[in-house]
């Protein structure tokens, strides 16, 4: 836990070095987001190893995925970070003994997060590679949990006021209540306001003065 909380404080250290440039800041803009939880691999590194999980082939299992949907907030703070929140709803199993199980398993998980996209290059980019972290709640059959999502992601621009965003996370859970699992998303975002551009100077031009003939020549 301390090793993370120093990872992110590093993390926010390093974002408030970036360029505090706006000609490529994102406008506010909202997004429609398509995921997979994927709580077994998580489990089988935490307890095998990823070498042995790796060398097994039960890394991401396309059977033992929840699929769900998110609609995200997102707003570009300067060059390369962008601020971002979800909102994520599926309906599974929850693997987690601390909370309570019902005869009808298959009850609604609610997630939330809260993350930075720290970008490598600009939005002038076609193609952007970004890491992100953040702080996440998410609550099961009226428990709730806590955890820190920390990934890797791409953003694609499809134009200047959309964007394609791919996102690969791990959750890594910090309260009993919360359990480890990857996280990965395919999702649009678009700007709800165009962003405003300043005006250009025109140029305005003052009449030379008459020129004055001295007809004495003195």
């Amino acid at each position: 836990m301390k090793k993370l909380l120093l990872f992110l404080f590093a993390f926010i250290s390093f974002v408030s070095c970036y360029s505090q440039n706006m000609d490529y800041t994102k406008g506010q803009a909202l997004g429609f987001n398509l995921f997979l939880n994927d709580f077994q691999s998580a489990s089988d590194i935490r307890t095998n190893g990823i070498v042995n999980v790796l060398k097994n082939h039960d890394f991401l299992k396309t059977s033992e995925t929840t699929p769900g949907i998110s609609v995200s907030y997102l707003s570009g703070l300067n060059n390369h970070v962008d601020f971002i929140a979800t909102l994520e709803g599926s309906f599974l199993d929850y693997p987690n003994q601390n909370v309570s199980q019902t005869t009808d398993n298959n009850r609604f998980l609610l997630e939330s997060t809260a993350s930075l996209n720290l970008k490598l290059l600009s939005d002038r980019y076609v193609i952007v590679p970004y890491m992100d972290l953040g702080v996440g709640l998410c609550e099961y059959t009226k428990y709730f949990g806590a955890f820190i999502p920390v990934g890797l992601g791409l953003q694609v621009r499809l134009s200047n006021d959309a964007f394609l965003l791919f996102n690969s996370q791990y959750r890594v859970a910090v309260t009993e209540n919360a359990s480890y699992h990857f996280y990965y998303s395919l999702g649009v975002v678009g700007s709800i306001f165009k962003k405003k551009t300043s005006s250009p100077l025109v140029a305005v031009e003052i009449p030379a003065a008459p020129a004055v003939h001295d007809r004495d020549h003195d």
